[in-house]
Protein backbone atom coordinates (compact mmCIF):
# COMPACT_ATOMS: atom_id res chain seq x y z
CA UNK A 1 0.00 0.00 0.00
CA UNK A 2 1.40 3.39 -1.38
CA UNK A 3 1.94 6.17 1.46
CA UNK A 4 0.08 9.01 1.18
CA UNK A 5 1.68 11.08 3.52
CA UNK A 6 3.39 14.33 2.83
CA UNK A 7 6.56 16.11 5.05
CA UNK A 8 7.34 19.20 5.00
CA UNK A 9 11.20 19.83 4.37
CA UNK A 10 12.12 22.23 7.33
CA UNK A 11 15.71 21.65 7.12
CA UNK A 12 16.53 21.76 3.13
CA UNK A 13 20.45 21.76 3.84
CA UNK A 14 20.59 18.78 5.54
CA UNK A 15 17.72 17.15 3.64
CA UNK A 16 19.90 17.72 0.45
CA UNK A 17 23.15 16.37 2.30
CA UNK A 18 20.75 13.02 3.06
CA UNK A 19 19.46 12.78 -0.77
CA UNK A 20 23.21 12.84 -2.16
CA UNK A 21 24.75 10.19 0.21
CA UNK A 22 21.76 8.33 0.01
CA UNK A 23 22.14 8.75 -3.82
CA UNK A 24 25.41 7.65 -4.23
CA UNK A 25 25.32 4.57 -1.67
CA UNK A 26 22.84 3.34 -3.97
CA UNK A 27 25.29 3.24 -6.70
CA UNK A 28 28.19 2.35 -5.22
CA UNK A 29 29.33 1.26 -1.82
CA UNK A 30 32.64 3.38 -1.75
CA UNK A 31 30.50 7.07 -1.60
CA UNK A 32 33.44 9.07 -2.85
CA UNK A 33 35.03 11.40 -0.70
CA UNK A 34 34.17 14.66 -2.71
CA UNK A 35 30.31 13.93 -3.69
CA UNK A 36 30.43 17.92 -4.62
CA UNK A 37 32.53 17.13 -7.85
CA UNK A 38 29.63 15.08 -8.98
CA UNK A 39 26.30 17.43 -7.49
CA UNK A 40 26.71 19.87 -5.26
CA UNK A 41 23.92 20.41 -2.11
CA UNK A 42 22.74 23.15 -4.18
CA UNK A 43 21.70 21.07 -6.94
CA UNK A 44 20.24 18.65 -4.94
CA UNK A 45 18.13 21.92 -3.43
CA UNK A 46 17.09 22.87 -7.04
CA UNK A 47 15.84 19.11 -7.30
CA UNK A 48 13.97 19.29 -4.53
CA UNK A 49 12.44 22.75 -5.64
CA UNK A 50 11.84 21.77 -9.36
CA UNK A 51 9.56 18.05 -7.90
CA UNK A 52 8.11 18.97 -4.59
CA UNK A 53 4.36 18.58 -4.49
CA UNK A 54 4.26 22.65 -3.43
CA UNK A 55 5.28 24.86 -0.39
CA UNK A 56 3.58 24.95 3.12
CA UNK A 57 2.77 27.90 4.72
CA UNK A 58 6.05 28.89 5.71
CA UNK A 59 7.43 28.10 2.25
CA UNK A 60 9.41 25.08 3.38
CA UNK A 61 8.99 22.05 -0.03
CA UNK A 62 6.39 19.38 0.63
CA UNK A 63 7.63 15.85 -0.58
CA UNK A 64 5.58 12.28 -0.41
CA UNK A 65 7.16 9.33 -0.28
CA UNK A 66 7.14 8.88 -4.12
CA UNK A 67 8.82 12.29 -4.77
CA UNK A 68 11.65 11.18 -2.36
CA UNK A 69 12.21 8.30 -4.39
CA UNK A 70 12.32 10.14 -7.36
CA UNK A 71 14.73 13.23 -6.41
CA UNK A 72 16.90 10.28 -5.31
CA UNK A 73 16.93 8.51 -8.61
CA UNK A 74 17.13 11.77 -10.14
CA UNK A 75 20.29 12.53 -8.22
CA UNK A 76 21.83 9.06 -9.03
CA UNK A 77 21.47 9.65 -12.56
CA UNK A 78 23.09 12.89 -11.99
CA UNK A 79 25.81 11.11 -10.35
CA UNK A 80 26.24 8.41 -12.93
CA UNK A 81 26.06 11.18 -16.34
CA UNK A 82 28.89 13.14 -14.27
CA UNK A 83 31.29 10.18 -13.83
CA UNK A 84 30.97 9.16 -17.39
CA UNK A 85 31.53 13.01 -18.18
CA UNK A 86 34.79 12.86 -15.69
CA UNK A 87 35.75 9.67 -17.57
CA UNK A 88 35.57 10.73 -20.66
CA UNK A 89 37.14 14.49 -19.85
CA UNK A 90 40.07 12.45 -18.75
CA UNK A 91 40.28 10.46 -22.50
CA UNK A 92 39.35 6.70 -20.67
CA UNK A 93 36.22 6.85 -22.63
CA UNK A 94 34.73 7.52 -25.78
CA UNK A 95 31.46 9.33 -26.21
CA UNK A 96 29.35 9.96 -28.75
CA UNK A 97 25.77 10.98 -29.74
CA UNK A 98 23.43 8.26 -31.23
CA UNK A 99 20.74 9.70 -33.21
CA UNK A 100 18.66 6.64 -33.79
CA UNK A 101 18.25 6.53 -29.49
CA UNK A 102 18.78 10.19 -29.04
CA UNK A 103 21.20 9.05 -25.94
CA UNK A 104 25.05 10.04 -25.25
CA UNK A 105 26.42 6.63 -25.83
CA UNK A 106 29.92 5.95 -24.14
CA UNK A 107 32.85 3.05 -24.62
CA UNK A 108 35.88 1.95 -23.03
CA UNK A 109 38.84 3.00 -25.56
CA UNK A 110 40.44 0.01 -25.38
CA UNK A 111 37.90 -1.59 -26.75
CA UNK A 112 37.59 0.28 -30.12
CA UNK A 113 37.70 -1.74 -32.86
CA UNK A 114 38.18 -0.13 -36.20
CA UNK A 115 35.66 -1.42 -38.80
CA UNK A 116 36.19 1.09 -42.21
CA UNK A 117 34.59 1.01 -45.34
CA UNK A 118 36.15 2.21 -48.28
Amino acid sequence: MKNNDTYSVTDLDGYATILRESAAKNISSNCGENLDSFITNEQAISLVHEYCIGYDEDNNPIIDEETHYYIVDNIETWIENSGLAKLAANDILECAWNNDSNTMIFWHKNNVSTNTKT
